[in-house]
């Protein structure tokens, strides 16, 4: 087999041109993988004599980190950690590893800066680096023979698009050396037993940069999202062996570090004393952590021929279908309206639970009706109808522990509801037209 050293592109022959990527000159033969990676032992093992006492997860001390994986890190366990360029994901890894070398031995592997450089960095971190070990090989072969040697408990590679494999013919940063500098990076977790956090830039296709690459390779994918004006940053779990996938974990980028935000309603609430139209809190959940999140909407009168429908944090395809089911169910025109929907924060949400949030919010702009002190819950249907959501009890307790009296909910999750959440004034609706005729 040939393979491109661009894209990765195979062919029974050789190509002078790629036909995926277009690139002259690319192709080199495959070698064959046992000449170049490590071995694994091919003798199978009686599952239930397998020993699992070792496998205690170690804890890194960050609350919110340690709960996206599942409750820490797993020995031989190798972390992808994605995200553009400046969004904090070294900051971030300096403060774990910190924090894993007062139980062990770290290894930071950074071919990107010099070890003088990267001490400079740690100055501003009010943490301990007793047995933080810093390393600017690019080779990771060489890699390879110090970790045996000096038996690490866990190593970062910051990052995986500067280090390389002498064996793989392609330039560093080409699809295939990341492919098979991950999978050399985790053959030796898996032998040596140890845990290896590797770093992954994201471009803006999400494609090229390695971590698309890389994540049916790795044990958890985590992914660093943010917006370029915010000093938020948002860690999810995409891919989880050892724990739930979809969970999140916000983090406040500061001059001393990145700190962890425990209460998530003080970030997505800012403004919740003020009685404003076009407002309303829902409680979403990603992974398995429910928050409360503020819907804004605002509704005008168009000035131009074509009306405007713009979304910030809300998928648009949703977006229009519950727009029609406004305008079909509730009797409500607005062919001749701007409308602009945002979820505070900054953050993207998923969850079909904030369909009832998202048109109470549009019809109360729409009408300058306030439901500021009301939570709302519920996926909607085309037909108007409110369906049951998942999670009721958690989403329950999230809604009383941020303040809140008052919620609107499926009339199925009524009969789900435990007794300590019926300290709440729960509004059980079958469909849209019940939210505006009970107000």
């Amino acid at each position: 087999m040939y393979y491109c050293l661009n894209c990765g592109y195979k062919s029974i022959k050789w190509l002078g041109k790629c036909p995926a990527c277009d690139s002259w000159e690319s192709f080199l033969e495959e070698k064959k993988e046992e000449d170049t990676f490590l071995k694994r032992s091919s003798t199978p093992l009686l599952l239930r004599e397998i020993d699992v006492k070792d496998t205690q997860r170690v804890t890194t001390g960050i609350e919110e980190f340690d709960r996206i994986l599942g409750g820490g890190i797993v020995k031989g366990e190798v972390i992808l950690i994605g995200g553009e360029p400046g969004v904090g994901k070294s900051t971030f890894l300096l403060e774990v590893g910190a924090r894993l070398s007062q139980e062990g031995r770290v290894l930071y592997l950074n071919a990107e800066e010099s070890p003088y450089q990267v001490s400079i960095r740690t100055k501003r971190f009010k943490a301990n680096f007793d047995h933080f070990y810093v390393l600017d090989e690019d080779n990771l072969v060489e890699v390879q023979k110090i970790i045996e040697k000096e038996r690490y408990n866990v190593v970062i590679v910051d990052s995986i698009q500067v280090v390389y494999h002498p064996k793989i013919e392609a330039q560093r940063g080409s699809p295939v050396q990341i492919k098979g500098c991950a999978d050399f990076l985790t053959r030796i977790a898996k032998l040596q037993g140890i845990t290896i956090f590797i770093v992954g830039h994201v471009t803006k296709e999400g494609i090229i940069a390695g971590p698309k690459l890389l994540e049916h390779i790795v044990d958890c994918v985590l992914y660093f999202e943010s917006e370029k004006i915010s000093n938020y940053r948002v860690l999810r779990a995409t891919k989880n062996r050892f724990g739930s996938t979809g969970d999140i974990a916000v983090f406040e980028m500061t001059s001393w570090g990145l700190r962890q935000v425990n209460l998530l309603s003080n970030l997505f609430l800012p403004h919740r004393d003020k009685e404003i139209a076009g407002s309303c809190v829902v409680c979403v959940i990603e992974g398995v952590k429910p928050f409360l999140v503020e819907i804004q909407s605002l509704v005008n009168r168009t000035s131009f021929s074509m009306v405007k429908r713009k979304t910030a944090g809300f998928d648009p395809n949703r977006f229009t279908l519950l727009i029609a089911t406004i305008e079909k169910r509730l009797r409500l025109s607005l062919a001749s309206y701007d409308i602009f929907l945002n979820v505070a924060g900054g953050m993207r949400i998923t969850d079909p639970a904030a369909d009832l949030g998202a048109i109470v919010a549009i019809v109360s702009s729409l009408k300058e009706k306030i439901f500021s002190s009301y939570v709302f819950l519920g996926e909607v249907g085309l037909a108007g109808e409110v369906r049951a959501v998942n999670n009721i009890n958690l989403r329950l307790r999230e809604i009383k522990r941020g303040g809140f009296k008052n919620c609107f909910l499926p009339q199925d999750n009524l009969k789900e509801v435990d007794e300590e959440s019926n300290s709440l004034n729960l509004y059980g609706v079958a469909s849209i037209k019940e939210i505006f005729s009970s107000k």
